[in-house]
Protein backbone atom coordinates (compact mmCIF):
# COMPACT_ATOMS: atom_id res chain seq x y z
CA UNK A 1 0.00 0.00 0.00
CA UNK A 2 1.02 3.70 -0.10
CA UNK A 3 1.16 5.96 2.39
CA UNK A 4 -0.98 9.19 1.43
CA UNK A 5 0.97 11.72 3.30
CA UNK A 6 -1.58 11.26 6.50
CA UNK A 7 -0.77 8.56 8.91
CA UNK A 8 -4.44 7.05 9.79
CA UNK A 9 -4.61 6.49 5.56
CA UNK A 10 -3.32 4.56 3.20
CA UNK A 11 -4.19 3.40 -0.23
CA UNK A 12 -3.82 3.35 -3.94
CA UNK A 13 -5.90 5.39 -6.50
CA UNK A 14 -5.53 6.86 -9.87
CA UNK A 15 -4.85 10.50 -10.08
CA UNK A 16 -8.89 11.58 -10.39
CA UNK A 17 -10.26 10.07 -7.79
CA UNK A 18 -7.71 13.01 -5.47
CA UNK A 19 -10.35 14.93 -4.35
CA UNK A 20 -11.65 11.42 -2.84
CA UNK A 21 -8.52 10.99 -1.09
CA UNK A 22 -8.66 14.47 0.90
CA UNK A 23 -12.13 13.94 1.73
CA UNK A 24 -11.12 10.31 3.27
CA UNK A 25 -8.20 12.33 4.75
CA UNK A 26 -10.44 14.93 6.10
CA UNK A 27 -13.10 12.65 8.07
CA UNK A 28 -9.88 11.04 9.84
CA UNK A 29 -8.71 14.17 11.11
CA UNK A 30 -11.83 15.21 12.27
CA UNK A 31 -12.57 12.09 14.02
CA UNK A 32 -15.73 11.26 12.12
CA UNK A 33 -14.37 7.80 10.82
CA UNK A 34 -11.77 5.26 11.43
CA UNK A 35 -11.70 1.40 10.60
CA UNK A 36 -13.09 2.26 7.17
CA UNK A 37 -12.71 1.05 3.53
CA UNK A 38 -13.53 2.68 0.41
CA UNK A 39 -13.09 0.95 -3.27
CA UNK A 40 -14.20 2.36 -6.31
CA UNK A 41 -14.39 0.62 -9.97
CA UNK A 42 -15.11 1.51 -13.25
CA UNK A 43 -15.48 -0.33 -16.33
CA UNK A 44 -14.71 -3.47 -14.24
CA UNK A 45 -11.29 -2.00 -13.30
CA UNK A 46 -10.71 -1.41 -9.33
CA UNK A 47 -9.19 2.25 -9.94
CA UNK A 48 -9.12 3.67 -6.22
CA UNK A 49 -8.82 1.47 -2.60
CA UNK A 50 -8.76 3.46 0.31
CA UNK A 51 -8.15 1.98 3.86
CA UNK A 52 -7.79 3.68 7.65
CA UNK A 53 -4.05 3.39 9.35
CA UNK A 54 -4.56 -0.22 10.99
CA UNK A 55 -7.03 -1.56 8.75
CA UNK A 56 -5.46 -4.28 7.07
CA UNK A 57 -6.74 -4.91 3.35
CA UNK A 58 -7.81 -8.60 4.72
CA UNK A 59 -9.93 -7.24 6.97
CA UNK A 60 -13.78 -8.07 7.41
CA UNK A 61 -17.01 -6.66 9.19
CA UNK A 62 -20.78 -7.07 9.22
CA UNK A 63 -22.22 -4.36 6.83
CA UNK A 64 -26.03 -4.53 8.11
CA UNK A 65 -28.26 -4.35 5.47
CA UNK A 66 -25.97 -3.70 2.72
CA UNK A 67 -26.74 -7.46 2.87
CA UNK A 68 -30.13 -6.74 1.50
CA UNK A 69 -28.25 -5.64 -1.71
CA UNK A 70 -26.38 -8.76 -1.66
CA UNK A 71 -29.04 -10.77 -1.68
CA UNK A 72 -30.71 -8.88 -4.53
CA UNK A 73 -27.85 -9.54 -6.88
CA UNK A 74 -28.02 -13.01 -5.96
CA UNK A 75 -31.56 -13.02 -6.49
CA UNK A 76 -31.57 -11.59 -10.13
CA UNK A 77 -28.56 -13.97 -11.23
CA UNK A 78 -30.83 -16.93 -10.14
CA UNK A 79 -33.89 -15.00 -12.02
CA UNK A 80 -31.78 -14.38 -15.16
CA UNK A 81 -31.13 -18.46 -15.19
CA UNK A 82 -34.40 -19.35 -14.95
CA UNK A 83 -33.88 -21.07 -11.15
CA UNK A 84 -36.51 -18.72 -9.70
CA UNK A 85 -39.57 -16.63 -11.18
CA UNK A 86 -39.27 -13.13 -8.85
CA UNK A 87 -43.15 -12.78 -10.47
CA UNK A 88 -44.31 -16.11 -9.45
CA UNK A 89 -46.25 -16.45 -6.34
CA UNK A 90 -43.72 -17.37 -3.40
CA UNK A 91 -46.49 -19.89 -2.02
CA UNK A 92 -45.47 -22.16 -5.26
CA UNK A 93 -42.39 -23.31 -3.86
CA UNK A 94 -43.26 -22.47 -0.24
CA UNK A 95 -46.66 -23.80 0.60
CA UNK A 96 -46.93 -22.55 4.01
CA UNK A 97 -46.06 -18.61 3.00
CA UNK A 98 -50.14 -18.90 1.38
CA UNK A 99 -51.27 -18.42 4.86
CA UNK A 100 -52.62 -15.08 6.03
CA UNK A 101 -54.06 -13.78 2.71
CA UNK A 102 -50.87 -14.38 1.09
CA UNK A 103 -51.24 -17.16 -1.68
CA UNK A 104 -50.44 -14.49 -4.71
CA UNK A 105 -47.86 -12.78 -2.89
CA UNK A 106 -44.64 -12.31 -5.07
CA UNK A 107 -40.90 -12.40 -4.68
CA UNK A 108 -40.64 -8.66 -6.43
CA UNK A 109 -43.48 -7.46 -3.86
CA UNK A 110 -41.42 -8.44 -0.55
CA UNK A 111 -38.19 -7.18 -2.54
CA UNK A 112 -39.55 -3.81 -2.88
CA UNK A 113 -40.91 -3.76 0.27
CA UNK A 114 -44.20 -3.96 -0.90
CA UNK A 115 -45.54 -7.07 0.70
CA UNK A 116 -46.71 -5.43 3.82
CA UNK A 117 -44.69 -7.88 6.01
CA UNK A 118 -42.32 -5.02 8.01
CA UNK A 119 -43.08 -7.57 10.79
CA UNK A 120 -44.24 -10.16 12.37
CA UNK A 121 -46.76 -10.54 15.46
CA UNK A 122 -45.45 -13.03 17.34
CA UNK A 123 -43.03 -11.55 19.68
CA UNK A 124 -39.40 -13.47 19.13
CA UNK A 125 -36.60 -13.98 21.20
CA UNK A 126 -32.95 -13.21 19.65
CA UNK A 127 -32.50 -17.09 19.64
CA UNK A 128 -35.41 -17.35 18.07
CA UNK A 129 -33.67 -15.27 14.88
CA UNK A 130 -30.19 -17.01 15.16
CA UNK A 131 -32.31 -20.77 14.64
CA UNK A 132 -33.97 -19.79 11.46
CA UNK A 133 -37.00 -22.04 11.93
CA UNK A 134 -38.70 -20.09 14.39
CA UNK A 135 -38.99 -17.02 12.69
CA UNK A 136 -39.52 -17.85 8.59
CA UNK A 137 -42.32 -20.20 10.56
CA UNK A 138 -43.54 -16.76 11.85
CA UNK A 139 -43.40 -15.20 8.55
CA UNK A 140 -45.24 -17.96 6.94
CA UNK A 141 -48.25 -17.04 9.32
CA UNK A 142 -48.24 -13.75 9.24
CA UNK A 143 -50.88 -11.53 7.62
CA UNK A 144 -49.63 -8.12 5.63
CA UNK A 145 -49.94 -4.94 7.50
CA UNK A 146 -51.49 -3.60 4.53
CA UNK A 147 -52.42 -5.25 0.49
CA UNK A 148 -49.38 -5.91 -1.28
CA UNK A 149 -48.36 -3.72 -3.69
CA UNK A 150 -50.75 -0.95 -2.40
CA UNK A 151 -47.85 1.08 -0.34
CA UNK A 152 -44.26 0.50 1.01
CA UNK A 153 -42.59 0.25 3.95
CA UNK A 154 -39.26 -0.97 5.24
CA UNK A 155 -38.97 -4.90 5.56
CA UNK A 156 -36.00 -5.16 8.05
CA UNK A 157 -35.66 -8.49 9.18
CA UNK A 158 -38.06 -10.25 7.12
CA UNK A 159 -36.71 -9.09 4.04
CA UNK A 160 -33.97 -11.58 4.83
CA UNK A 161 -35.92 -14.16 6.54
CA UNK A 162 -38.80 -14.13 3.51
CA UNK A 163 -35.96 -14.10 0.33
CA UNK A 164 -33.61 -16.63 2.24
CA UNK A 165 -36.05 -19.40 3.46
CA UNK A 166 -37.64 -18.83 -0.92
CA UNK A 167 -34.53 -19.12 -2.22
CA UNK A 168 -34.01 -22.45 0.55
CA UNK A 169 -37.16 -24.16 -0.91
CA UNK A 170 -36.37 -23.12 -4.60
CA UNK A 171 -33.13 -24.51 -4.80
CA UNK A 172 -32.54 -27.01 -2.00
CA UNK A 173 -29.51 -25.05 -0.24
CA UNK A 174 -29.23 -22.55 2.44
CA UNK A 175 -28.76 -18.65 1.67
CA UNK A 176 -25.55 -18.85 3.05
CA UNK A 177 -24.38 -21.26 0.76
CA UNK A 178 -25.57 -19.96 -2.60
CA UNK A 179 -23.89 -16.73 -1.73
CA UNK A 180 -20.81 -17.99 -1.92
CA UNK A 181 -21.11 -20.92 -4.70
CA UNK A 182 -22.60 -17.89 -7.20
CA UNK A 183 -20.93 -14.74 -6.16
CA UNK A 184 -18.44 -15.35 -3.71
CA UNK A 185 -16.07 -18.19 -5.31
CA UNK A 186 -16.52 -17.18 -9.10
CA UNK A 187 -15.51 -13.21 -8.46
CA UNK A 188 -12.90 -14.04 -5.49
CA UNK A 189 -15.22 -12.61 -3.13
CA UNK A 190 -14.43 -12.20 0.79
CA UNK A 191 -18.30 -12.80 1.01
CA UNK A 192 -20.21 -14.77 3.53
CA UNK A 193 -23.87 -14.60 5.00
CA UNK A 194 -22.99 -17.30 7.96
CA UNK A 195 -19.19 -16.78 8.39
CA UNK A 196 -16.69 -19.85 7.94
CA UNK A 197 -15.05 -20.43 11.16
CA UNK A 198 -11.49 -19.91 9.37
CA UNK A 199 -12.20 -16.02 8.88
CA UNK A 200 -12.95 -15.25 12.49
CA UNK A 201 -9.41 -13.39 13.14
CA UNK A 202 -9.81 -11.46 10.17
CA UNK A 203 -13.49 -9.50 11.54
CA UNK A 204 -13.40 -6.33 13.29
CA UNK A 205 -15.92 -5.50 15.38
CA UNK A 206 -18.15 -2.30 15.62
CA UNK A 207 -16.99 0.69 17.80
CA UNK A 208 -19.65 3.06 18.73
CA UNK A 209 -18.64 6.57 19.32
CA UNK A 210 -21.14 8.64 21.29
CA UNK A 211 -22.28 11.40 18.52
CA UNK A 212 -24.71 12.93 20.93
CA UNK A 213 -22.94 16.07 20.89
CA UNK A 214 -22.88 17.13 17.12
CA UNK A 215 -26.59 16.59 16.68
CA UNK A 216 -27.41 19.59 15.39
CA UNK A 217 -31.45 21.06 16.58
CA UNK A 218 -32.75 19.76 12.76
CA UNK A 219 -31.46 16.14 14.29
CA UNK A 220 -33.54 16.68 17.01
CA UNK A 221 -36.68 17.84 15.23
CA UNK A 222 -36.08 14.60 12.87
CA UNK A 223 -35.66 12.17 15.55
CA UNK A 224 -38.98 13.28 17.49
CA UNK A 225 -40.61 12.95 14.10
CA UNK A 226 -39.21 9.30 13.58
CA UNK A 227 -40.15 8.65 16.46
CA UNK A 228 -44.04 6.90 16.22
CA UNK A 229 -42.16 5.11 13.10
CA UNK A 230 -39.30 4.02 15.43
CA UNK A 231 -41.70 2.23 17.92
CA UNK A 232 -43.59 0.98 15.67
CA UNK A 233 -40.89 -0.43 13.82
CA UNK A 234 -39.48 -1.76 17.26
CA UNK A 235 -42.58 -3.94 18.53
CA UNK A 236 -42.46 -6.33 15.72
CA UNK A 237 -38.96 -7.20 15.30
CA UNK A 238 -36.11 -8.09 17.91
CA UNK A 239 -33.11 -6.16 18.17
CA UNK A 240 -30.17 -7.66 17.30
CA UNK A 241 -27.60 -4.88 18.06
CA UNK A 242 -26.79 -5.85 20.79
CA UNK A 243 -25.25 -9.49 19.52
CA UNK A 244 -23.67 -7.65 16.58
CA UNK A 245 -19.79 -8.44 17.46
CA UNK A 246 -20.50 -11.59 18.50
CA UNK A 247 -19.49 -15.20 16.77
CA UNK A 248 -23.01 -16.77 17.55
CA UNK A 249 -24.54 -13.89 15.59
CA UNK A 250 -22.30 -14.02 12.96
CA UNK A 251 -22.32 -17.22 12.45
CA UNK A 252 -26.04 -17.31 11.81
CA UNK A 253 -27.77 -16.53 8.55
CA UNK A 254 -29.44 -13.43 9.45
CA UNK A 255 -29.88 -12.13 5.55
CA UNK A 256 -30.98 -9.15 5.84
CA UNK A 257 -28.37 -7.32 7.91
CA UNK A 258 -25.28 -9.86 8.58
CA UNK A 259 -23.63 -10.25 5.90
CA UNK A 260 -19.85 -10.79 6.40
CA UNK A 261 -17.54 -8.59 4.00
CA UNK A 262 -15.10 -5.52 2.63
CA UNK A 263 -15.75 -2.61 0.47
CA UNK A 264 -13.23 -4.09 -2.42
CA UNK A 265 -15.85 -7.25 -2.39
CA UNK A 266 -18.88 -5.10 -2.44
CA UNK A 267 -17.41 -3.13 -5.64
CA UNK A 268 -16.27 -5.88 -7.22
CA UNK A 269 -19.61 -7.40 -6.77
CA UNK A 270 -21.19 -4.84 -7.66
CA UNK A 271 -19.28 -4.01 -11.21
CA UNK A 272 -19.85 -7.99 -12.34
CA UNK A 273 -23.52 -6.44 -12.41
CA UNK A 274 -22.55 -4.46 -15.23
CA UNK A 275 -19.48 -5.69 -17.12
CA UNK A 276 -16.74 -8.84 -16.95
CA UNK A 277 -14.88 -8.22 -14.07
CA UNK A 278 -11.87 -11.36 -15.18
CA UNK A 279 -14.23 -12.85 -17.18
CA UNK A 280 -17.17 -12.68 -14.77
CA UNK A 281 -20.44 -11.03 -15.65
CA UNK A 282 -23.25 -11.55 -13.48
CA UNK A 283 -26.10 -10.15 -15.34
CA UNK A 284 -27.10 -9.40 -19.37
CA UNK A 285 -28.29 -5.67 -19.96
CA UNK A 286 -31.56 -6.83 -19.60
CA UNK A 287 -31.25 -8.05 -16.04
CA UNK A 288 -29.37 -4.69 -14.93
CA UNK A 289 -32.04 -2.54 -16.63
CA UNK A 290 -34.71 -4.12 -14.83
CA UNK A 291 -33.12 -4.74 -11.38
CA UNK A 292 -32.47 -1.18 -11.01
CA UNK A 293 -35.93 -0.06 -12.32
CA UNK A 294 -38.42 1.99 -9.81
CA UNK A 295 -40.81 0.11 -8.41
CA UNK A 296 -42.58 2.83 -5.78
CA UNK A 297 -41.32 5.99 -4.39
CA UNK A 298 -43.45 7.67 -1.68
CA UNK A 299 -43.38 7.81 2.32
CA UNK A 300 -42.39 5.07 3.58
CA UNK A 301 -44.64 3.14 6.17
CA UNK A 302 -41.47 2.73 9.05
CA UNK A 303 -39.28 5.31 8.33
CA UNK A 304 -42.11 8.37 7.39
CA UNK A 305 -39.73 9.78 4.71
CA UNK A 306 -39.71 9.47 1.35
CA UNK A 307 -38.00 6.43 -0.09
CA UNK A 308 -37.76 4.75 -3.51
CA UNK A 309 -37.90 0.98 -4.29
CA UNK A 310 -36.28 -0.84 -6.97
CA UNK A 311 -36.54 -4.87 -6.96
CA UNK A 312 -34.52 -5.55 -3.63
CA UNK A 313 -32.50 -1.98 -4.02
CA UNK A 314 -32.55 1.48 -2.69
CA UNK A 315 -32.53 4.40 -5.43
CA UNK A 316 -31.62 7.70 -4.42
CA UNK A 317 -34.27 9.83 -2.27
CA UNK A 318 -33.40 13.21 -0.44
CA UNK A 319 -32.62 11.48 2.97
CA UNK A 320 -29.96 8.77 1.41
CA UNK A 321 -28.89 10.14 -1.93
CA UNK A 322 -26.23 7.55 -2.89
CA UNK A 323 -24.53 8.60 -6.13
CA UNK A 324 -26.99 11.58 -6.20
CA UNK A 325 -30.28 12.67 -6.38
CA UNK A 326 -29.43 13.66 -10.30
CA UNK A 327 -27.58 10.05 -11.16
CA UNK A 328 -29.08 6.76 -11.96
CA UNK A 329 -28.11 5.00 -9.64
CA UNK A 330 -28.98 1.39 -7.35
CA UNK A 331 -27.35 0.16 -4.10
CA UNK A 332 -27.93 0.01 -0.12
CA UNK A 333 -27.13 2.27 3.13
CA UNK A 334 -26.09 0.05 6.04
CA UNK A 335 -26.76 1.97 8.72
CA UNK A 336 -23.79 4.17 9.94
CA UNK A 337 -21.29 1.80 8.49
CA UNK A 338 -21.91 0.98 4.78
CA UNK A 339 -23.37 1.49 1.28
CA UNK A 340 -23.03 0.28 -1.82
CA UNK A 341 -24.13 1.43 -5.28
CA UNK A 342 -23.40 0.69 -8.79
CA UNK A 343 -24.33 3.87 -11.83
CA UNK A 344 -24.70 2.07 -14.84
CA UNK A 345 -24.24 5.03 -17.32
CA UNK A 346 -20.98 5.41 -16.06
CA UNK A 347 -19.53 1.97 -15.78
CA UNK A 348 -19.07 3.11 -11.52
CA UNK A 349 -19.45 0.81 -8.71
CA UNK A 350 -18.57 2.27 -5.26
CA UNK A 351 -18.61 0.97 -2.10
CA UNK A 352 -17.71 2.26 1.81
CA UNK A 353 -17.41 0.03 4.73
CA UNK A 354 -16.74 1.68 8.65
CA UNK A 355 -16.43 0.14 11.99
CA UNK A 356 -16.88 3.54 13.80
CA UNK A 357 -20.66 3.61 15.02
CA UNK A 358 -21.50 7.49 15.21
CA UNK A 359 -24.82 6.45 15.73
CA UNK A 360 -26.93 3.80 17.96
CA UNK A 361 -29.30 1.33 15.95
CA UNK A 362 -31.49 0.96 18.65
CA UNK A 363 -31.91 4.63 19.63
CA UNK A 364 -31.31 7.15 16.72
CA UNK A 365 -32.12 5.70 13.84
CA UNK A 366 -30.40 8.02 10.91
CA UNK A 367 -27.57 7.98 9.18
CA UNK A 368 -24.63 9.94 9.59
CA UNK A 369 -23.47 11.51 5.90
CA UNK A 370 -19.45 9.89 6.00
CA UNK A 371 -20.76 7.48 3.14
CA UNK A 372 -22.84 9.83 1.05
CA UNK A 373 -20.29 12.78 1.40
CA UNK A 374 -17.54 10.16 -0.32
CA UNK A 375 -19.80 9.07 -2.82
CA UNK A 376 -20.64 12.18 -4.14
CA UNK A 377 -16.50 13.01 -4.59
CA UNK A 378 -16.41 9.92 -6.42
CA UNK A 379 -19.33 10.95 -8.87
CA UNK A 380 -17.56 14.36 -9.25
CA UNK A 381 -14.03 12.55 -9.95
CA UNK A 382 -15.66 9.95 -12.83
CA UNK A 383 -17.85 12.78 -14.47
CA UNK A 384 -14.55 14.67 -14.76
CA UNK A 385 -12.59 11.97 -15.63
CA UNK A 386 -15.45 10.79 -18.56
CA UNK A 387 -15.79 14.16 -19.65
Amino acid sequence: MTGLGVAEVTGEFSAEFAPLVHLFEELHQSGIDSGAEVCVYVDGVQRAHLLSGGRAPEALQNVRSVSKAILSVLVHSLYQRGVVDIDAPMSDVWPEFGEGGKRELSLRLLLSHQAGLVGVDRRLSVQDVLKWDPAVDALARQRPYWEPGTDHGYHDLTFGWGVGEYLRRATGLSVGHLVRRELGLPLGLDLWIGIDPTVVERIIPFRQVDAQASRTAADVVNLLEDRTSLFYRSQMNPNVSGIENTYPYLRAEVPGCNAVTNARSLARLFAATMTHVDGVRLWDARTLREAGRLRMRRPDRVFGRERAYATGFMLPDPNLPQAGLEVDSFGHYGQDCSLVFAVPERGLAFAYTSTQLNSRLDQYARFDHRATRLAAAVVESVSSDKS
